[in-house]
């Protein structure tokens, strides 16, 4: 068995030869062994084929030089796993004639070496019956996938959550090699196959835009999906051409290959595929016979409840702490309601969840994602409000409306509860006090202070540390304040956001986070009546629309 990474990769050629021809994609474990063979600043997904190949037991590598973290990748291989054989192809970045005859060049060298390697002769008919049909694009809509290497969980992933089919065009997938007579009328041409394998859907790497555009104009793609590897600036920079060229939904995924990071974007998805639906017609579903809906939303740490009455006026509210369970939480709070209401679940029309503990309600009828939720109850709120910034307990999300209350972008940064509700809570534990005193007291400060981070463990090591140097609490509740309004500020250029901006969530009663936020966004920011249940009355709203089949303004 031979490991390889690329799909430029010769494996029909390697077959030919007597390989046996790896994918190794498969997202790490842990990055224990990697690291201890080359540096934790490696790109994620160099660690990952580093571990794979070294967990395999394999013997031999074929690498190409797409990057520079590749070429320390078959450095690092050759002389600390010791493989019996190691291959490094150059590959041009283009497809012209010069480009061809190089990796010509390169195909035969490899022929020579692996050859004499593996002692046998180059054999056509395992040539020609390693090729496979390529990928046809789905009938119907589909969403493209695009940039960094997905991997077979990702697209399973995609494909279960999204309301089209898939089609891989990472560096990874696409891979449109074939067989033709050009292989085999005067025998094995290497460069007719050269050309093969430079002619297929180009990868960042390669200078072939042309390709891209044509994909993009293709009348059945409907949105994209765009992965990109943590610290991968080139990926980066394609996001943000696509991004300019193309009025298409486009969702960005940023993976470390960890394994357990696929949680992680569950509510991306969700709340992506609502995106790709926004059009289609609501079909009313079959529901109760009661005269009420709810939206509940359960988040990380309070779960909020709104409950609307057929003229789609909200008649009962209430907010508790979610506590360990988002269950428990949301069923406490719906006996709160019902009670205030004095009826049982059967007044009930319709339910619908949103938030983190969503799909751990059964009793709720549906779950819809916070992205849409938030955006539908703030244009309920106020239909002026273009930009909606969320920030919740555990994650910050900036969402941006078009003229039609639609969500046409949204970043959230959920991987860190950096920035975050939770964030402004530890720190009012170190400074021992409530949340309330600490947001009128960040109003009063006198010196200018920043704190360089909003990571928990390194801001609270800075705070202790000017407690020490004797600041008073106003001027450093200031400065949390302007740490967080700076990163909450990078989320809005990052989501496109253009004014009126509505701040949502129950950070947005800090008056001190709202000020200077106003001042790095330098425009004013509408505060709802209730910011916290912003997200209880989107689902509110779309659940009095599937009961009643009538939207409320």
């Amino acid at each position: 068995m031979i490991g390889f990474a690329c799909k430029y990769t010769p494996i029909e050629l390697i077959q030919a030869l007597g390989g046996q021809p790896i994918l190794l994609d498969d997202p790490a474990d842990s990055f224990e062994m990697a690291e201890s063979l080359s540096h934790s600043n490696l790109c994620s997904y160099s660690k990952a084929f580093i571990e794979n190949f070294c967990k395999s037991g394999m013997k031999e590598l074929f690498l190409v030089n797409c990057c520079d973290s590749f070429r320390i990748v078959y450095d690092v291989l050759r002389s600390e796993s010791n493989p019996s054989f190691t291959f490094l192809m150059d590959l041009p970045n283009c497809g012209s004639g010069c480009a061809q005859k190089q990796l010509q060049s390169e195909l035969l060298r490899f022929m020579r070496e692996y050859g004499k390697y593996k002692n046998t002769a180059f054999d056509m008919n395992a040539f020609l019956n390693a090729f496979q049909e390529p990928a046809e694009f789905p009938e119907g809509k589909f969403v493209g996938v695009m940039g960094a290497r997905s991997y077979e969980g990702l697209i399973t992933e995609l494909a279960s959550r999204l309301p089209y089919p898939v089609y891989d065009m990472s560096c990874r997938g696409m891979r449109q090699v074939t067989a033709g007579k050009d292989f085999t009328e005067n025998g094995f041409d290497t460069e007719t196959y050269a050309a093969a394998l430079l002619s297929q859907f180009p990868c960042m790497r390669m200078d072939q835009p042309r390709r891209t555009a044509d994909v993009l104009m293709h009348p059945q793609l409907a949105g994209i999906v765009y992965n990109t590897i943590t610290f991968c600036d080139f990926y980066s920079f394609e996001y943000e051409m696509l991004r300019m060229k193309t009025e298409l939904p486009i969702l960005k995924l940023e993976s470390d290959y960890i394994s357990r990071s696929n949680g992680q974007i569950s509510t991306r998805l969700d709340a992506f595929s609502e995106s790709l639906l926004v059009d289609s017609p609501v079909i009313r579903a079959e529901t109760g016979l009661g005269k009420y809906v709810a939206g509940i939303d359960s988040g990380s740490t309070t779960t909020k409840i709104a409950v609307m009455d057929q003229a789609g006026e909200v008649c009962a509210q209430t907010l508790i702490r979610t506590g360990p369970k988002a269950l428990r939480g949301a069923e406490t709070a719906f006996e709160i309601v019902m009670k205030e209401l004095g009826v049982k679940r059967e007044a009930f029309a319709y339910i619908i969840a949103t938030g983190y503990g969503r799909n751990n309600i059964p009793f709720a009828d549906e779950a819809v994602t916070e992205i849409s939720c938030h955006a539908k109850g703030a244009r309920h709120i106020n239909f002026a409000a273009e930009t909606i910034i969320d920030i919740g307990g555990q994650d910050s999300k900036v969402i941006r409306l078009d003229k039609n209350g639609n969500v046409v972008n949204f970043v959230m940064n959920d991987k860190c509860a950096a920035g975050t509700g939770r964030f402004l809570e530890m720190m009012a534990d170190t400074l021992e006090m409530d949340m309330d005193k600490m947001s009128k007291r960040g109003l009063d400060w006198k010196r200018d202070l920043s704190i360089s981070s909003v990571c928990t463990v390194f801001a609270e090591s800075e705070v202790i540390s000017l407690i020490a140097d004797n600041h008073s609490e106003a001027d450093i509740i200031h400065g949390l304040n302007k740490a967080i309004a700076t990163k909450t500020a990078s989320l809005a250029r990052r989501a496109g956001g253009t004014r009126a901006y509505m701040m949502t969530g129950g950070v947005a009663r800090n008056r001190g986070v709202v000020k200077e936020l106003e001042k790095k966004l330098e425009s004013t920011i509408m505060i709802p009546e209730a910011p916290d249940m912003c997200g209880a009355i989107g689902a509110a709203l779309f659940a009095h629309a599937t009961a009643f089949g009538t939207s409320v303004s």
